[in-house]
């Protein structure tokens, strides 16, 4: 018997936690805004502008099929256009001009649009939210070899040093402390308000995502975030109009790609079902206070070697995602073969 779509409430449960996780892994980790789940007023502005962002784009990708990891990273670099034009970091950052063309910052332009957004904004909060919340383990089993065939040992690496890192950006640790804690916190919450009742046993990803009508009308909220502060938001950061044309044509040439890779989709995928194993109090614990204490301890560090860490491991990662688009592209147009199947033990299991 086919599983009834989800109610529209039950979906929204779903969506604050892909919010959540989407502004703890791009805001919180790099003390962009460490203190996001802490005050009220930046918890809600900045959950509904990522939140509105990521859904907007899943929705897109996932319209037609379950999407390839192209596909999704595409959608990620078109999230993360928006440092165009709402807070107008790629054409005047605030850390200063490292490569500048046609009034536009080169390198921002590489870390931000192509690396950091698409993982950190978009394709991890959607592996996370699919694996934590859903019964299907798709985006997780997109990721690329290296990352899921190392499984909990790749895995454990990437949060000691995201938690270091973390550290590192703050600079103090009281501050690291309770960002941190707070981010955790609210995580935790969110996730388990929606597995309770065993929701996460009910449906698959694309079908908590929005539908139709429902996409239109949170495509309509972002709209509404950008024509409020792409003209009140650092409008002294604009550049002349060969800035804009630069911009545009990004923006152009990214959904040009995007259409491109969605039309690869396969209509007819089918996705396994994956395990979902508890969430024991005692190790839930120990993560915490692991991570809590390696985000203390790179508060010691210096900032600057966080941020070379991340700007390198950005641009590599970016520059070679670029590559792989183009490459795909430039091929002949032909459905995507039949993914593997992506099971809970691919992907780590149940632990």
């Amino acid at each position: 018997m086919e599983t009834p779509p989800p109610p529209l409430r039950t979906k929204l449960i779903f969506w604050l936690l892909l919010g959540f996780l989407s502004v703890a892994i791009a805001e919180v980790s790099v003390a962009s805004a460490p203190l996001a789940f802490i005050n009220p007023v930046e918890t809600v502005f900045l959950t509904l502008f990522y939140g509105s962002h990521l859904l907007v784009f899943a929705w897109l990708i996932f319209r037609k099929g379950w999407p390839s990891l192209t596909a999704l990273w595409l959608g990620g670099v078109l999230f993360g256009l928006y440092e165009f034009y709402i807070t107008k970091v790629m054409f005047t950052p605030p850390w200063g001009d490292s490569i500048r063309m046609a009034h536009v910052d080169v390198l921002s332009i590489i870390v931000l649009a192509l690396f950091w957004h698409p993982f950190m904004a978009f394709i991890y909060p959607l592996a996370i939210g699919e694996t934590l919340g859903t019964r299907t383990r798709w985006v997780t089993g997109r990721l690329p070899e290296w990352f899921t065939g190392a499984r909990r040992r790749t895995v454990i690496a990437a949060l000691v040093l995201a938690a270091l890192l973390h550290g590192m950006m703050t600079g103090d640790a009281g501050i690291a402390l309770v960002s941190t804690a707070s981010a955790l916190i609210a995580v935790y919450l969110v996730a388990g308000w929606w597995r309770r009742n065993e929701r996460s046993r009910h449906w698959d990803l694309r079908s908590l995502l929005p539908n139709d009508r429902q996409g239109k009308v949170v495509a309509a909220v972002l709209l509404l975030q950008y024509a409020i502060f792409v003209p009140l938001w650092n409008t002294d950061r604009l550049p002349p109009a060969l800035g804009h044309i630069v911009a545009l044509l990004l923006y152009a040439g990214f959904f040009l790609l995007l259409f491109d890779a969605v039309a690869r989709t396969s209509s007819d995928s089918a996705v396994a079902a994956g395990s979902h194993p508890g969430w024991p109090r005692r190790r839930l614990i120990q993560w915490a206070g692991t991570l809590l204490t390696l985000s203390v301890l790179g508060s010691l560090g210096q900032p600057e070697v966080a941020a070379l860490v991340v700007w390198i491991i950005g641009t590599v990662a970016g520059l070679t995602m670029l590559t792989v688009s183009l490459r795909k592209a430039a091929a002949p147009l032909r459905r995507d073969d039949p993914p593997a199947v992506a099971t809970a033990e691919h992907i780590g299991g149940s632990g």
